[in-house]
C-alpha cells in the first residue's frame, strides 16, 4: 500500500482531525512526504458532502497549516541555519534557500503570496523566521494565505462534483454568515497591513 491510498483511508476513518494533522506535520516539515496539493484535494473529496462541511473542512486545514508553520518559524528564528542539521527537519537546503531569496526580494508579505505556490507554501516559514519576522504578521498572513489556497482547492473540487459556484457561496454565507463576515474583517485588516509595510519599503528604498 503507497502513502497516498493509506493518507485517504486515514480521510475517510479520521476526517477533520486527519486534515488538521496532515496539515500540521506538512507544514511543519516534519513529515513532508506528501504534498498537500495531492492529498488535501482528495480528502475534500471524501470529508466534504455540504456548504457547512465545506468551510469547515477549510478552516480545519488552514488551523493545522498555521500551528505548523508557525512551529517551523519558531524553529529557524531560534535556531537559525543549525536547525537545517537536524534529521527531525526534513527541509532541502535548495528549497530553503529559494524561499530565502523570494523573502528577500519581496519582503515580509511574501509570506501571504508564498502561501499560494507548490513547494514555497511550506518553507517560507523559515526565512520569516531568520529574519525574526514580527509573529502577529506572520501568523496573519500565513492564515490568510493558507486559507485562500485551502478554500480555493476544496471549492474547486466541491463544485466540480456537485455545485455551481454561485450557489456555493450563496449556501455557505447563508449557513456560517459570522464566519464569513469574521474572515473578510481578517482579510481586509491583512492587506492593510501588507499595504503599509509596502509603503514603508518603498520609502525605505527611495530615500
Amino acid at each position: 500500500m503507497d502513502l497516498t491510498t493509506t493518507a485517504l483511508d486515514l480521510a475517510r476513518t479520521y476526517g477533520y482531525l486527519f486534515v488538521f494533522v496532515f496539515m500540521f506535520l506538512e507544514t511543519s516539515m516534519l513529515f513532508p512526504l506528501l504534498p498537500s496539493e495531492v492529498v488535501l484535494p482528495a480528502s475534500a473529496a471524501i470529508v466534504v458532502t455540504s456548504p457547512a462541511s465545506l468551510a469547515l473542512f477549510v478552516l480545519v486545514a488552514t488551523a493545522g497549516g498555521v500551528v505548523g508553520s508557525a512551529v517551523l518559524y519558531e524553529v529557524f528564528r531560534r535556531a537559525g541555519d543549525h536547525a537545517l542539521d537536524h534529521d527531525w527537519v526534513r527541509v532541502d537546503r535548495r528549497d530553503a534557500n529559494r524561499a530565502r531569496r523570494w523573502f528577500r526580494r519581496w519582503g515580509s508579505h511574501s509570506v501571504l503570496w508564498g502561501r499560494l505556490l507548490p513547494v514555497l507554501r511550506s518553507v517560507v516559514s523559515i526565512p520569516a523566521g531568520f529574519a525574526e519576522m514580527h509573529r502577529g504578521v506572520f501568523t496573519a498572513y500565513t492564515a490568510v494565505g493558507a486559507l485562500a489556497f485551502n478554500a480555493a482547492v476544496a471549492g474547486f473540487v466541491y463544485v466540480g462534483v456537485r455545485e455551481s459556484v454561485y450557489e456555493v457561496a450563496l449556501a455557505v454565507v447563508h449557513e456560517r454568515p459570522l464566519v464569513v463576515s469574521a474572515l473578510v474583517v481578517v482579510a481586509l485588516v491583512v492587506v492593510a497591513v501588507a499595504y503599509h509595510e509596502s509603503a514603508d519599503e518603498w520609502r525605505e528604498r527611495w530615500s
